[in-house]
C-alpha cells in the first residue's frame, strides 16, 4: 500500500486499498520472485559483519570526509581502482532506488544481473556496469576516512583501510504479490511520469 510519494514496490494507491486487498485475499494475485544480495566485511582475514540486502549494498564516505578510493574485483578479475563518494551494488529491484538517483540503469526485475553504480566518481569514465547475477564482487578500501557499508540503509558497519566487502547473490529470494494485471512498465510510466510533459506553469500533464 503506497502511503508515500514514489513507492516503486507499493502497487496499490491508498484510496484503492480496500477493493484491491479484497481481490488479493480472494486469490486474484500475480506472484513474482526477486533476488537478494548477501554481503560480509572482512578485516585481517576475519568476518566482522554480514547481512542481506533487498535493494542495495552501499559503500560510502561520511558526510564530512573527502573521497574514498576503492579497488573492485569481479570473479577474481581486477575491474578498476575508483575515487568517488562511494559505490552502490544493486539488485534489479534496487535499480529504481539510490542507484537510479546516482545515474544507474533501470534493470527489469526478471534480469539476472547486479549493477555497480559509482557515487559521484572523480573520473567521468567510471560508468555504471551490470555484471552477471552469478558474480562474486570484492570491494577493498584503499584510502579514505569515516567510511561505512550499509545494507538497504538498515544494517550498517564502519570500515577501515584494508577492509574487504564481499557481495554476491543470496540463496534466498523474496516473493512479491501483485494485483491482477500488474505491469512493470505501467509502474515505471506512472512513477517516473513518462509520457508527461511540463506545462508553461511547470506542472506535468
Amino acid at each position: 500500500i503506497n502511503q508515500g510519494r514514489l513507492g516503486f514496490m507499493t502497487d496499490i494507491p491508498l484510496e484503492m486499498m480496500i477493493p484491491a486487498l479484497g481481490d488479493m485475499l480472494d486469490g486474484n494475485v500475480e506472484s513474482e520472485q526477486r533476488s537478494l544480495l548477501e554481503g560480509r566485511v572482512e578485516r585481517d582475514g576475519e568476518t566482522i559483519f554480514q547481512a542481506l540486502a533487498f535493494n542495495d549494498v552501499v559503500v560510502a564516505r561520511g558526510s564530512s570526509s573527502g573521497m574514498v578510493e576503492l579497488r573492485v574485483e569481479v570473479d577474481g578479475h581486477f575491474m578498476y581502482n575508483q575515487r568517488s563518494d562511494g559505490l552502490i551494488v544493486t539488485t534489479p529491484t534496487g535499480s529504481t532506488a539510490y542507484a537510479l538517483s546516482s545515474g544507474g540503469p533501470l534493470l527489469h526485475p526478471s534480469l539476472h544481473g547486479i549493477g555497480l553504480v559509482p557515487i559521484a566518481p572523480h573520473s567521468l569514465s567510471n560508468r555504471p556496469i551490470v555484471v552477471p547475477e552469478s558474480s562474486n564482487i570484492v570491494i577493498e578500501i584503499k584510502a579514505g576516512r569515516d567510511m561505512s557499508v550499509n545494507f538497504d540503509m538498515q544494517s550498517l558497519a564502519s570500515l577501515a583501510h584494508g577492509d574487504r566487502i564481499f557481495v554476491q547473490r543470496s540463496g534466498h529470494k523474496i516473493t512479491f504479490l501483485h494485483p491482477q494485471g500488474w505491469s512493470y512498465y505501467d509502474t515505471l510510466r506512472r512513477k517516473l511520469h513518462w509520457n508527461e510533459y511540463p506545462s508553461a506553469e511547470g506542472q506535468l500533464k
